[in-house]
């Protein structure tokens, strides 16, 4: 078995078939970076079974193990060089760069992206997130070396995290890929009203919209998603998202009736009034999945936890702050058991947990709301005083009364023949 044998590869392959044979072959058979990096452009699955081997196994000689970067330059040799049968760059279905950093010394070329998505037809997943580096390859720059080149076949695109591009290259997006169905933009930068309402114009099939901390985006952008994403729009995330007020979601909640997943975390403009409108539209009858943690001026009083219970039929996962549904100490009580009408909820997740929180409220909540659908209550809380003793971590004393990794695993253990949610506490300082 050869260098040639690998190269001319044609679907379907053995290794796309069976990918974890592929590892077993790369530790066993001497092969070029070229060849390599084919095998991981031949699907998802090939990726995620030769790209642990090739990066982080240290019995492999020097020959084996290269960078990321040295990957993605070893595929754009090949693709340059046109030593890819056709029907092996048709295989090529999923690309994912965030691992690639360049240096001082190394750099990809200009037309990197051009060359890759030339030689891969059928791409339909591309993430160039810049999340696990800080490295700025992905700019403006980038998009314009795409001329008038167009990828029809693109459905998801992940730029979260890059900083580095402008305005104009997110407005060049619709052009190169008219197709998406799914576009994150977490943290990107060059997202305004402006370029968000071109993409959401021309990109008539998006279902997953992922804006979150796009602090440039107002009620305005948002008016033109709630418009033209009205008939595919399923996902919409907006967390952190300080400019978004009431009125935008309102348009959002009368005209996405398919939306499934809302996420408005940390939009501190965001009020009762919002939720209320979302309830009473068209879209609480698909509405899955909704985040409101440390939305400051969201309280779940008794009345708005009963509305939501009786028109989000479908709501299976919400996600709130401790606070909010500790604001008003006399109705606490009705509140807990408010959340016993929501038929179909299956996860609640709590955020900013205070020490020495009383347990008994949510013993009492996985009681009473495993009463319908509920299988778990997710508690995070940062760290507590009583976690640290001399800057060494110490076990300290715990109340039975009080929340803690003592309390909840004896809940947890503790069956007495009832049929109750499970209780998970983890330790999250970044909330």
């Amino acid at each position: 078995m050869d260098d040639f044998f690998f190269s001319q590869l044609a679907p379907p392959s053995f290794f796309s078939l069976f990918p974890d044979a592929l590892a077993i072959v790369v530790r066993r058979i001497p092969l070029t970076n070229e060849t390599l990096a084919i095998l991981c452009l031949v699907n998802h699955e090939c990726y995620q079974a030769v790209m642990p081997v090739l990066w982080k196994s240290p019995q492999l000689s020097n020959s084996f193990v290269f960078t990321p970067l040295q990957c993605i330059q070893s595929i754009l040799t090949t693709m340059t060089n046109r030593s890819l049968r056709p029907e092996t760059a048709e295989m090529i279905n999923y690309l994912d760069m965030s691992s690639v950093e360049e240096t001082l010394y190394t750099t990809l070329p200009d037309t990197w992206l051009l060359t890759l998505l030339q030689s891969a037809p059928k791409l339909q997943y591309l993430c160039l997130s810049g999340k696990k580096t800080s490295s700025p390859f992905v700019q403006t720059q980038t998009f314009r070396k795409l001329g008038t080149f167009v990828h029809p076949g693109l459905e998801s695109l992940d730029l979260s995290s890059c900083t580095d591009i402008r305005e104009p290259g997110i407005k060049s997006l619709p052009t190169f890929f008219p197709n998406l169905v799914t576009l994150n933009l977490s943290g990107t930068s060059g997202v305004t009203d402006t370029s968000l309402a071109l993409i959401v114009d021309r990109c008539q099939y998006l279902e997953t919209l992922d804006l979150s901390y796009c602090r440039l985006v107002t009620d305005l952008g948002l008016f033109a998603v709630a418009k033209f994403c009205r008939r595919n729009l399923r996902v919409l995330k907006l967390t952190g998202n300080l400019k978004i007020t009431d009125i935008s979601l309102l348009a959002v909640a009368k005209h996405c009736p398919g939306i499934k997943q809302l996420c408005l975390g940390e939009c501190n403009q965001i009020t009762d009034s919002a939720l209320e409108w979302i309830a009473k539209s068209s879209s609480s009858t698909s509405l899955t999945e909704l985040e409101l943690h440390r939305c400051d001026k969201v309280r779940f009083g008794l009345p708005l936890l009963e509305l939501l219970s009786n028109k989000c039929n479908a709501l299976e996962r919400i996600t709130l702050t401790y606070k909010q549904i500790n604001s008003q100490r006399d109705d606490l009580k009705l509140v807990m058991e408010a959340f016993r009408d929501f038929k179909n909820l299956k996860i609640i997740d709590i955020y900013e947990v205070p020490e020495f929180s009383p347990a008994l409220f949510f013993w009492d909540l996985a009681f009473q709301g495993s009463q319908g659908a509920l299988e778990c209550i997710n508690l995070y809380r940062g760290s507590f005083s009583t976690d640290y003793i001399l800057g060494n971590y110490a076990v300290a004393f715990e109340h039975d009364q009080h929340i803690s990794d003592q309390t909840v695993r004896k809940f947890n253990e503790w069956k007495n023949g009832h049929q109750k949610a499970k209780v998970h506490l983890f330790v999250d300082d970044f909330y």
